[in-house]
């Protein structure tokens, strides 16, 4: 008799604890998306212009979509890197978007000691619980802009104009030789730096170059135009600002990247990870420049829907792009 008694017993605790597992669970799955959801830009002098401009677009969007408390956060020495990061923990702070260059290490270290909030590196491979990294991968929209100039170069001439920026800017170089020599497979690299190199990739007959630079120099911009180069530029800023000269831009649309990862947090959905954004996120692109002369506009439009539907039918692969 005390033995089955033991058995239901068992069986009733059984049946509660489980009772209480399922409950527990789905308070998980179905959590209240955040209130009060606050986030924080933080920048550091090694950032350009370009990526400050685009980051402050993301926090604006986030604003607004999120009803969200957002403010920026400048890091003028790096010594002060540590105490401002804790600073946004200790300050319950719900998301931080470290955009620039910043030590990983210390990154690690500060979001140990206050797992409450959410550090996201921009742009970064980091990951742990409650880290982040953003990643674009150049390697396929530079396959997209070497296509547009290569169906636009008749002589055949691929040129690289390098400028100041960042490590991203190599598989950029790689994928745009790579959509360069689809068009023209023998096509031969001629590599050009600052004014100076305007001068010498338009003496060397290119027509067209991509330059490849974080910060846009004016005095490289005016050379290419002196020197009758045109260009395929990394910030679409210049489709405006310098319309004569360039042809076409690649576009990280960084405040679309900052808006997915911001979602996810304030609905309680975040794991720590890296957000890689390829070409399929929608959130890459190349724009063709709208004042280009019909025909020419054409012939480059045509190449760059041949070089998306290459990129898409899995007709183009490229090295490194494991995370």
């Amino acid at each position: 008799m005390v033995e089955v008694v033991r058995n239901k017993t068992f069986t009733a605790v059984s049946c509660v604890a489980m009772l209480v597992l399922l409950t527990t669970s789905c308070g998980r799955e179905t959590q209240a998306p955040i209130t009060n959801f606050s986030v924080r830009m933080l920048t550091t002098r090694s950032i350009s212009e370009r990526w400050e401009r685009a980051a402050e677009r993301g926090l604006g969007r986030i604003e607004a979509e999120l009803d969200a408390d957002v403010a920026r956060v400048r890091i003028d020495d790096p010594a002060n890197e540590r105490e401002k990061l804790a600073e946004q923990g200790r300050a319950g702070i719900s998301l931080v978007f470290c955009v620039g260059g910043y030590s990983e290490t210390t990154l690690y270290s500060v979001a140990t000691a206050f797992p409450n909030t959410v550090f996201v590196m921009l742009p970064g491979q980091v990951r742990a619980e409650n880290v982040a990294g953003i990643r674009f991968l150049p390697e396929e929209v530079g396959y997209l802009a070497g296509a547009v100039a290569g169906a636009l170069n008749p002589d055949r001439q691929l040129g690289l104009l390098r400028g100041d920026g960042q490590p991203w800017l190599e598989p950029l170089e790689d994928g745009y030789v790579a959509g360069f020599k689809s068009r023209w497979r023998r096509a031969k690299v001629k590599v050009g730096e600052g004014p100076d190199g305007a001068w010498e990739l338009s003496s060397a007959g290119i027509l067209l170059s991509l330059y490849a630079a974080d910060h846009t120099d004016p005095e490289v911009l005016a050379a290419a135009h002196n020197a009758g180069l045109r260009l395929v530029v990394t910030d679409p800023e210049l489709l405006d600002v310098a319309s004569d000269t360039v042809v076409a831009a690649v576009d990280f649309d960084v405040a679309e990247a900052m808006l997915r990862v911001s979602r996810e947090v304030h609905d309680r959905t975040f794991e720590g990870r890296v957000f890689a954004f390829d070409l399929g996120s929608g959130v890459l692109d190349v724009v063709v420049n709208p004042a280009l002369a019909p025909d020419t506009r054409a012939v480059a439009e045509e190449a760059l829907e041949e070089a998306r539907a290459e990129i898409t039918a899995g007709l183009v692969e490229f090295d490194g792009l494991g995370l």
